[in-house]
């Protein structure tokens, strides 16, 4: 029951808990595993993120992603092998790095922008969509337009047989062991191949060392023995950077207009700042505010190797311990009114370490901050100087106060937000 709860209305579910126990409470929300603890807060944040990796590792590797993610990839491995592939990783994505890829992510945009149906109703989180993949096979991928089509197939393919029964039914049946079967699996392997092919193609071209993009970088990296990454550990990674990086920037995108949306005022004062061009300041806080309210990725996981001193509680060896990123950004003792969309709380201040973590912590902490936030500006930028959107006329009323929230098994808004785009007035 609880398992259902937890898909169906986690929000309220957490919301709930968090105020009859507190900071630390148990859910069963995984099939014939024990318990789950989920923590919050940023005292509790900060013991599980902190811990050396050996204590509190992370614990994905134990879940039914793995198997497609890969055995080499950032996300599922630990200790020594987990710093090796992150620090060959860090270099490409550097902040001043990522910057590269702004007019990669300006064409993306206006070339899906020419599609939008203007004054009609559309769910914009599908837009987002294809413009985040056109940025992972640019800028991430490096494939150029006549490469372009057979990669783009084989991944809005695998994500179409990955549909949420789909998704429900592989997670009840639970097994991180093997590798996914049915239409899944099939269209996993057609990946493989197209990506195992391309990474071929990249080893034969003779100006790998003038190329900026990731693979090309990555192709090129050495760790301190002077090994570079195996065609398999490309795969995995490259594999990595479509599942974290794709649907969740484009959801973010998608939250943050449905929270503007429903928010003229702040809308207003985004536009005005878009319009001067002096400044991106509270384009920043936007963006904070709405990864505050909206984290896409609401828990990491860790298990326990150790007994570790979590706030008043000491977990023993074993436990699986879930730091709370949509309790954790709405902590009462940190932010006034929490619930409320309020991007000014983050003009002129940074978010803090531990109390707000849409991106995890610890030497784990999402490689691709930079690249996502960059994303997320551009797009809203480059959208929002032209267009502007607004509620629809009809089912508008029933959502006024917000999309209602949908976990898949990211946070995504139940009806992709739904949004109606016009023309900006002159002036």
């Amino acid at each position: 029951m609880q398992l259902v709860t937890w898909l169906v209305a986690m929000p309220w579910m957490l919301d709930r808990c968090a105020a009859r126990y507190g900071d630390a409470f148990t859910l069963k929300i995984v099939p014939g595993r024990k318990g789950s603890v989920i923590v919050s807060g940023a005292e509790a944040v900060k013991a599980v993120f902190t811990a050396p990796p050996e204590v509190a590792p992370s614990g994905l590797a134990t879940t039914v992603i793995a198997p497609a993610l890969g055995r080499s990839s950032v996300l599922t491995l630990t200790g020594a092998e987990h710093m090796r592939i992150r620090r060959l990783l860090l270099p490409p994505f550097h902040g001043e790095r990522v910057q590269e890829y702004e007019q990669v992510i300006v064409e993306a945009t206006r070339s899906s922008m020419h599609s939008w149906p203007l004054g009609k109703q559309m769910r914009l989180q599908d837009y987002a969509h294809e413009i985040t993949l056109e940025v992972i096979l640019r800028a991430v991928f490096g494939v150029d337009m006549g490469r372009m089509g057979e990669l783009r197939q084989a991944i809005r393919d695998l994500y179409e047989s990955a549909g949420v029964l789909s998704a429900l039914l592989l997670f009840l049946r639970w097994s991180a062991s093997e590798r996914p079967k049915g239409r899944f699996g099939r269209e996993l392997d057609r990946l493989d191949s197209v990506i195992y092919a391309e990474i071929a193609h990249r080893r034969a071209e003779a100006n790998l060392e003038e190329r900026g993009d990731i693979l090309s970088l990555l192709m090129q990296a050495r760790d301190e023995e002077g090994r570079e990454l195996t065609d398999a550990e490309l795969r995995d990674e490259l594999v990595t950077l479509l599942m974290a990086g794709h649907e969740t920037t484009s959801t973010a995108v998608a939250w943050a207009i449905e929270r503007l949306v429903r928010h003229p005022d702040k809308l207003q004062r985004l536009v005005a700042e878009l319009d001067a061009g002096e400044s991106d300041e509270y384009m920043q806080a936007v963006i904070s505010e709405t990864l505050r309210v909206r984290p896409v990725v609401t828990t990491v996981l860790r298990i326990l190797e150790e007994p570790l001193q979590v706030g008043k509680h000491e977990l023993p060896r074993g436990t699986r311990v879930l730091p709370s990123a949509y309790l954790t950004n709405r902590d009462r003792r940190v932010y006034e009114a929490p619930d409320e969309f309020r991007p000014e709380r983050f003009v002129g201040a940074r978010p803090d370490t531990f109390s707000w973590i849409p991106f995890g912590g610890g030497v784990r902490r999402c490689l691709g901050v930079s690249l996502a936030t960059l994303e997320m500006k551009m797009i809203l930028g480059t959208v929002l100087k032209e267009l502007q959107p607004s509620l629809p006329r009809r089912g508008g009323r029933m959502f006024r106060k917000g999309e209602p929230i949908f976990l898949r098994p990211t946070m995504v808004p139940l009806r992709g937000t739904q949004v109606v785009w016009s023309r900006r007035e002159p002036g």
